[in-house]
């Protein structure tokens, strides 16, 4: 994986993380006035019309089959889990404690990735995330008198994240991005509506509309760069960049909804957000390791080519950070 290549993949994660939240405050909106299950068919089913659009102006219809493969469907039925348990959550939490509990999915997904990818992970990164997911236990709160067991749900909903994340790995380069997207989209439409029929549906008015509408657009943009950082760049290298959701839905927290998150909640989130910060640094130290070590052997390899002699051998720090 090049530098460029892996700046690109954290560029789409972050992209993806600002989606995502802002479709999940856009889905509590909605929820204040309308079922769950009709949200969530209404919105994947304006997310389908926006990916199908995508799908037809890229030139990519001819991959439109593609959409039923076993692999895409496995990460689809992954990602409908891991929505229905965070919607469900966001009905009953404030939007900042359901994602900074979320915030346990970097230590899943980095912890799966070592036994189902073989990646490496370095002690360093390991200790980020562990004290990232110390934030999000602290904003728990584990107490038998104040736990809430509503909880728990944003946490369900990280492992099935986790798990759809590494699958998202196993996808042929040969299925588009938007494809795996709509596959997505169609999965959730299909389940939602199965599960609004239990429902009452309620014709929406303009301002819920718009609400579902814009999430359905979040949705499926969130989801395309999602499949585009996972496909081009390491898990453990990605992980710690899903705590860009966090300082996100505070601001949402606040500004929308005037949730102001108490003590607790400050420091969990200052765990979080920490841990996120020291892994994008250990990342950007790694990557400048790296460089000079490409550069060195570079200088190495042209002077032997040159016949002369080769330059001592310069110690150089371990690029695993």
């Amino acid at each position: 994986m090049t530098p460029v290549g892996s700046l690109r993949g954290i560029a789409a994660m972050i992209g993806a993380m600002v989606m995502f939240i802002t479709n999940d405050m856009l889905i509590k909106l909605s929820l204040a006035s309308l079922p769950m299950g009709e949200v969530l068919t209404l919105r994947s089913g304006f997310a389908i019309l926006v990916l199908v659009g995508v799908i037809f102006a890229t030139g990519e219809a001819r991959a439109l089959p593609l959409v039923v493969r076993p692999r895409v469907m496995l990460r689809s039925g992954l990602d409908g889990a891991t929505t229905f348990a965070y919607v469900l959550a966001l009905g009953f939490l404030p939007i900042a404690t359901a994602t900074t509990i979320y915030m346990a999915a970097p230590l899943m997904t980095t912890a799966l990735a070592v036994p189902l990818l073989g990646e490496a992970v370095s002690l360093r990164r390991w200790g980020a995330i562990l004290v990232g997911f110390s934030g999000a236990v602290v904003v728990m709160r584990p107490d038998p008198e104040t736990f809430d067991i509503i909880a728990l749900l944003p946490l369900l909903a990280a492992l099935f994240g986790s798990l759809r994340d590494i699958s998202t790995r196993g996808i042929p380069q040969i299925v588009p991005g938007s494809v795996v997207a709509l596959s997505t989209a169609i999965c959730l439409c299909l389940a939602s509506a199965a599960f609004s029929l239990w429902e009452t549906w309620r014709l929406p008015g303009l301002v819920p509309a718009l609400y579902i509408f814009g999430s359905g657009a979040a949705f499926a943009i969130g989801n395309v760069l999602m499949v585009y950082a996972f496909r081009n760049t390491p898990v453990a290298v990605l992980s710690p960049f899903r705590y860009v959701l966090v300082p996100c839905a505070l601001f949402y927290s606040y500004v929308i909804f005037a949730h102001v998150p108490d003590m607790w909640g400050v420091v969990g989130t200052t765990l979080v957000v920490g841990a996120g910060l020291y892994a994008i640094h250990a990342e950007a130290q790694r990557g400048r390791r790296d460089a000079r070590a490409r550069t060195l052997a570079g200088a190495s390899a042209a002077s032997g080519a040159a016949g002369g002699p080769l330059p001592a051998a310069v110690p150089c720090p371990s690029p695993r950070v």
